[in-house]
């Protein structure tokens, strides 16, 4: 059976997620679950028939929060396995129905949290009109916001994994209209976002109470035949690696500043493009593009210090493969300037 929510407890839960929603959006890991890739997938698994192997392996990986990362959590890594050995065989009954879809994979995968997030991730990407994102974090968000609201009685398990897919898709279609005014550009995104960061607001509290939360990039993708930039010449950058791209998202994201300091600290630039720019989502290539950006390797010349063997450190840092991936972190407080050779001289 379908939720029905009244207008009055419609309401009463989006008062509730104003009070909320930003301390935990805050909170929510961007770099884990960026969405470009998602959106990219989904016209990809329209057509399941041409989905190979290595697409699956890398999709699933992002479900589980290890997008671009090789160490796979063992439950996980068990159930994509299946789920790659038994793609073939699912195709060739496959219907584009939600709860056949649903119904394969609960025969073959179980039920349990880890099985129920698989299944409800490919559920969304063979039939994204359907069902909405969903996960055991966002299921217990909208069951921990249920509660507060005094409508318990709706909330469900996630061992009944149609139901519980669906009422999480219907809650969210009727929540996702009384939350526009609050959660503004991006609101059907952010929603999905706001529940899965309340449904573990126990863990994020604690990883935010050890460390500093990383905030959400400005630049999350980047095309080199697309960017453009009204202050920087971005055609002068003429490598393509992961530090060139950081390079190109700084420049972007300067652009997208009122103003444009002469100087900034270290700390401020990964402010400004933090994990998750320009697509970089693993945390050791992150740091290690971000070292070679600052130094002079492959004869990079994007900074100018106070210090020029500053600049030389940064190179021997990206030079060694033992290097300290920290290295950046630990002279957060250095001030360094974009070479003036990448800023457009405006003409009148």
């Amino acid at each position: 059976m379908s939720l029905q929510l009244t207008d009055a407890k419609k309401k009463s839960l989006a008062v509730l997620i104003k009070t909320h929603h930003e301390q935990h959006l805050a909170r929510f890991p961007f770099a884990k679950f960026p969405i470009e890739p998602l959106e990219d997938w989904k016209q990809l698994f329209s057509d399941p028939v041409t989905i190979e192997a290595h697409t699956l392996r890398s999709t699933l990986s992002w479900s589980c929060g290890k997008w671009q990362q090789q160490s796979i959590p063992y439950p996980y890594k068990k159930l994509h396995l299946t789920v790659i050995s038994n793609w073939k065989n699912f195709i060739e009954q496959y219907k584009p129905e939600a709860s056949s879809v649903i119904s394969y994979w609960k025969d073959l995968l179980g039920k349990d949290e880890y099985a129920f997030n698989t299944i409800a991730f490919i559920t969304h990407l063979l039939c994204p009109d359907q069902v909405e994102l969903t996960d055991s974090r966002r299921v217990k968000g909208m069951n921990d916001l249920l509660r507060e609201a005094e409508i318990q009685d709706e909330c469900v398990v996630l061992e009944n994994v149609s139901a519980t897919i669906e009422q999480y898709s219907d809650f969210y279609h009727q929540l996702l209209p009384k939350t526009q005014s609050t959660l503004g550009d991006q609101a059907s995104v952010k929603l999905g976002r706001f529940l899965f960061a309340y449904g573990h607001r126990e863990i994020l509290s604690k990883i935010a109470e050890s460390s500093l939360n990383l905030p959400e990039p400005i630049i999350t993708t980047l095309d080199w035949e697309t960017a453009s930039s009204q202050r920087f010449n971005l055609n002068l950058i003429t490598e393509r690696a992961n530090a060139d791209r950081l390079f190109a998202c700084l420049l972007l994201a300067l652009d997208k500043q009122p103003e444009m300091p002469e100087e900034m600290t270290i700390q401020e630039i990964i402010d400004l493009i933090p994990l998750g720019s320009g697509g970089i989502c693993n945390l050791g290539s992150y740091n290690y593009a971000f070292i070679a950006m600052l130094g002079k390797q492959k004869d990079r010349d994007y900074f100018l210090f106070e210090d020029p063997s500053m600049a030389k450190s940064f190179t021997h840092q990206a030079n060694q493969s033992t290097r300290n991936m920290s290295f950046h972190r630990i002279h957060a407080t250095l001030g360094i300037k974009v070479n003036p050779k990448f800023i457009v001289i405006p003409t009148d």
